[in-house]
């Protein structure tokens, strides 16, 4: 099977603590991130609960934006998606999916890793529904 899947973190919280003589100071970031991936997943069994992997190649988009997080600065930022800071994204990932017809739900770990400056990676697990078509 082919996959393909994107999401947006409105707004990615950092929380940073600054310890000065007795008060603190928390700031947040205003990154928002935009994640962008396809491929194959090959699923184990063919029972309606069963193993599954799967890898993806895709992109991550990254930039710091103070705007409201909302669904017009969603929709900006897949319209202006070439102008900004893109990079590329390999996820291999697997776990366990149940389906009872096109629905199913479905856990899933992996680890995104981004390429700039080198290939940071970032765990990721994800449980929810989805819509098989």
């Amino acid at each position: 099977m082919l996959e393909a899947e994107i999401s947006y973190d409105f707004e990615k919280v950092f929380t940073e603590n600054f310890d000065n003589g007795g008060s603190i100071t928390v700031n947040r970031s205003n990154i928002r991130l935009l994640h962008g991936l396809f491929g194959p997943k090959f699923a184990f069994g063919h029972s309606n609960f069963h193993p599954f992997i799967a890898i993806k190649g895709g992109f991550l988009n990254s930039r710091f934006d103070a705007a409201p997080a909302n669904l017009g600065s969603f929709i900006s930022r897949l319209q202006n998606l070439r102008d900004q800071n893109v990079t590329g994204a390999l996820y291999p990932g697997g776990g366990p999916e149940g389906n009872v017809g096109p629905i199913g739900l479905r856990f899933d770990a992996g680890d995104e890793v981004y390429f700039n400056h080198g290939a940071p990676n970032n765990l990721r697990v994800a449980f929810g529904p989805y819509i098989r078509f």
